[in-house]
């Protein structure tokens, strides 16, 4: 009876397991959307309001949810106080202190902490050319999980649910 019961608790807990590794990947989904959503905010903001990257981030920062809102308020806070480097450091910092928990791929990670290095330091149309290809980075990554994320999904429940049942059947 105990070894009955100890077998279903594998056998829970690794299907919990597959269904954690699978809200991950929904997680990490909905985390680009509102990456690209925030960079599309921005690119408006440059483009057609006109206004400086900290004004920017502060209008931004007043509609996102955490831990963006908190990202870009610190971002603005650090641009007007000027005593803490340039941008792109500025950037970079922020972005690793407030972003860093998310569950993006470090490839991801990376991009956004290197995007600091293009904005501020060029041109009107240069920042809205960078922000636009990072954009388009983020929609075609979007496009290549939407085609994968189901399967993957299923495939992470099977396998957490025949990998305890697997399991379970060793230790019996």
């Amino acid at each position: 009876m105990i070894r009955l019961a100890g077998g279903l608790m594998v056998i829970g807990a690794a299907t919990l397991f597959g269904f954690r590794a699978a809200d991950a990947l929904e997680e990490e989904y909905r985390q680009i959307q509102d990456i690209r959503r925030i960079m599309h905010m921005l690119q408006g903001e440059i483009r057609y309001a006109r206004s400086f990257l900290s004004e920017a981030f502060l209008l931004i920062a007043d509609t996102q949810q955490e831990p963006y809102a908190s990202w870009l308020t610190c971002l603005q806070e650090k641009m007007d106080l000027r005593t803490e480097g340039s941008f792109p450091g500025i950037w970079e910092e922020t972005a690793r202190e407030h972003l860093g928990g998310l569950a993006l791929k470090e490839e991801e990670k990376k991009r956004l902490y290197d995007l600091g290095q293009y904005l501020g330091t060029a041109d009107v149309k240069m920042q809205i050319s960078h922000l636009q290809m990072y954009v388009e980075h983020l929609e075609g990554r979007m496009e290549e999980m939407q085609r994968t994320m189901q399967t993957q999904k299923k495939l992470y429940r099977v396998l957490g649910m025949s990998g305890g049942i697997l399991l379970a059947i060793l230790l019996i």
